[in-house]
Parts: structure tokens; sequence; C-alpha cells
């Protein structure tokens, strides 16, 4: 297994994983919107879906300092993050890798190996 593989397998496991890490983003990010801008939290979960998926519509906004943390932060973590994962997870379960030996073929060439030193006294 490649580098990138098992990093991609270490960061999540599953959809609901990446699903469940994107669902808790968007919360932190609603209900601190709503304590810093002082908006009802229905109105903050809905900004924090708009502004996730890069959507915008400019209905809600962020004023204070605080809202526009937490907005640059929300507006980075999705599409470099949370995204990345998604095309990363399909890729990998979509993708087959011709090359890779089956544990029988391994066995296999490693007897092969063997043998190949046993018959030039290698070992």
């Amino acid at each position: 297994m490649s580098r990138i593989n098992r990093l991609i397998s270490r960061a999540t496991d599953s959809f609901v994983e990446i699903l469940s890490f994107y669902i808790a983003i968007l919360t932190l990010s609603g209900a601190l919107f709503s304590y810093f801008e002082d908006k009802p939290l229905f109105e903050s979960f809905w900004w924090a879906c708009v502004t996730g998926l890069t959507i915008g519509y400019g209905d809600l906004y962020p004023v204070t300092v605080g809202g526009k943390i937490v907005a640059i932060g929300l507006m980075h973590a999705v599409p470099l993050i949370i995204i990345p994962l998604i095309v990363a997870r399909l890729l990998n379960t979509v993708i087959e890798d011709k090359n890779a030996f089956t544990n029988e073929e391994q066995e296999n060439i490693k007897a092969d190996l063997k043998a190949i030193k046993k018959a030039l006294e290698i070992e």
C-alpha cells in the first residue's frame, strides 16, 4: 500500500466518518456563528450549510470579528479538507490496482525465489 493510500485510510475509514466530520464542522460553525453574531440557532445552521457548500446566498453574513473568523475557517475547511477526503475515498474505492498481487501469488513468488536461491546455492 502506498503512502497516500495509508494516509487516506488513516484519515477516514468510511463515508460515515467523513459525513460525521462534516456535520461536526457545520454544527460547530453554526453554534459559533450564533454566539458571535447573536442569531437564532436555526438561522446559524442555515448559514453554516450555505457557506460550507460555498453557495453563499448573502442573506446572512458575519459582521463581528469572531463571526468572520468562523466563516474563514468554515470556508477553508470544506473545500480543502472535506471535499478532498470524499474524492480520495471515492477514487480509492473505484480505482483497482491491476498490478497488485494476491496473497497466493506472493507466496508462489517467495517459494520460487527460495528455490532459485537454493539452486544457485546463494543461501
